[in-house]
C-alpha cells in the first residue's frame, strides 16, 4: 500500500521546522525574529520527477497517487482529484485510490468525507492496516487522540511493522507534548523503514531543540533520502549555528546552494553567519544581496544587509536599507532602533 501522511503530519512538522528556523534580525540587542515559512523552492524538481514518473508508466496507478499527494500537500485540490480519479478510471476498486481521496479531502477541510473515503477503503481491504492508519491520520487532524491510538492499535494488530503507524503514534505524542513517546515512536519507525523521511527529519528537529548531536546523523540519512530536499540540511546548518559552530553551518549552507541555489534561507544564513559570528560584513551583505535578488519583500534579510553596512560604516548605505524596510513593514522595531542609531553617530 502507498504510504500517505495527513496535514496533521505536515502541520506537525511544520510547526517544529519552524521552530528550529528561529534566527536574529541583528541589531544592538540582537533581538530574535521567527522565520514565517518555509519557501517552496524544490516544488519544481519534486513536480518535475512526479511528471516524469508518469510519463514512463503512464497505465500505473501510483504515480497519479503520488502526485495526487503532493498537489494535495500544495494546496492545489482540483489537480490532486483529477489525478485520483485518473486512479479510479484505471481500478475502481482499488483502495490505495481512496486512501489517497482521503488525504486529498482532508487537506481540503472536509474530514467527513475524508472518513468517508476511508470507509470505502476497509470495504474493499478490511485486513489492511493502512486503512486504519489512514483513519488514524483523520481522527489526529479532529484532535481525537483517544481515536487515534484505537485506530492506531488496530493498524499494528493487523501489520505489527508498519513503520507509518508508529510515526502517526510519534506525531500524536508530540502533539499531547510528550515528546520521550514521540522520540520513542520515531524511532521505531525508522527501525521499521530505515528510508522513512519524515520520521528522520522529525527526530532530526527533536534533537536539534535538545542541542543533542544525534541529530546530525538523523538529518544526515534525512537528506540522503531525498537528496534535492533543502530541510534536513537547513535544520543541520541551523544546529551547527545554534551550537556555535558557525564554520560547519557554513559549510552546509553551501551544501544546500550548490544543489538549490535559489533557497533564500540558506543564502540569509549564510550572510547572518558572516555577520554576527565572523563579522566578515563584505561577505555578509553579498549573502544578504543574493537572497534579496530571489525574493525582493525579504524585510529580514533587508535590514541585516543595513546593519552590515552600518558596522561598516556605511552610514547613507544602511539608512536607505533602515527606510526600504519601513516601506515594506510600517514602524519596524529594528528599522526604526537602526534609524535612531545612525541619527546618533551622524549628529
Amino acid at each position: 500500500m502507498l504510504n500517505y501522511k495527513s496535514r496533521a503530519v505536515i502541520t506537525c512538522i511544520a510547526g517544529l521546522f519552524i521552530v528550529a528556523l528561529t534566527f536574529c534580525s541583528c541589531g544592538s540587542n540582537k533581538e530574535k525574529n521567527p522565520e514565517k515559512k518555509v519557501v517552496n523552492d524544490t516544488i519544481s524538481n519534486e513536480l518535475s520527477l512526479l511528471n516524469a514518473a508518469i510519463k514512463a508508466n503512464p497505465k500505473e496507478i501510483s504515480p497519479y497517487l503520488e502526485r495526487a499527494k503532493y498537489y494535495a500537500h500544495h494546496n492545489k485540490f482540483n489537480e490532486a482529484l483529477a489525478d485520483v480519479n485518473v486512479a479510479l478510471d484505471m481500478d475502481k476498486k482499488n483502495p490505495d485510490a481512496f486512501i489517497a481521496l482521503s488525504e486529498v479531502y482532508l487537506y481540503s477541510g472536509k474530514t467527513q468525507r475524508a472518513l468517508d473515503a476511508v470507509k470505502e477503503a476497509r470495504g474493499l481491504a478490511p485486513s489492511d492496516a493502512d486503512v486504519d492508519v489512514a483513519s488514524a491520520r483523520i481522527y489526529l487532524m479532529m484532535s481525537d487522540y483517544k481515536q487515534t491510538f484505537n485506530a492506531l492499535r488496530e493498524a499494528l494488530k493487523k501489520d505489527p511493522q508498519n513503520a507509518d503507524a508508529y510515526f502517526i503514534g510519534g506525531l500524536a505524542n508530540e502533539e499531547m507534548g510528550d515528546t520521550v513517546k514521540a522520540i520513542d515512536s520515531y524511532q521505531n519507525t525508522v527501525a521499521r523503514n530505515s528510508k522513512h523521511y519524515d520520521a528522520l527529519k522529525q527526530l532530526g528537529v527533536l534533537f536539534s531543540i535538545k542541542h543533542d548531536p544525534m541529530a546530525i546523523d538523523y538529518l544526515r540519512n534525512a537528506a540522503h533520502v531525498r537528496p534535492k530536499a533543502p530541510e534536513p540540511l537547513y535544520i543541520l546548518g541551523m544546529f551547527y549555528q545554534d551550537n556555535n559552530e558557525p564554520d560547519k553551518a557554513l559549510s552546509v549552507y553551501q551544501e544546500i546552494l550548490q544543489v538549490d541555489s535559489t533557497f533564500k534561507l540558506a543564502q540569509y544564513n549564510t550572510g547572518y553567519v558572516y555577520l554576527v559570528y565572523k563579522q566578515e560584513f563584505d561577505k555578509a551583505i553579498e549573502s544578504f544581496n543574493r537572497a534579496l535578488k530571489l525574493d525582493p519583500e525579504y524585510v529580514d534579510a533587508m535590514y541585516n544587509r543595513g546593519y552590515a553596512k552600518e558596522l561598516s560604516h556605511n552610514y547613507s548605505g544602511a539608512r536607505s536599507d533602515y527606510e526600504q524596510v519601513l516601506r515594506m513593514k510600517t514602524n519596524n522595531d529594528n528599522a526604526v532602533k537602526g534609524l535612531n542609531r545612525l541619527d546618533a553617530l551622524t549628529k
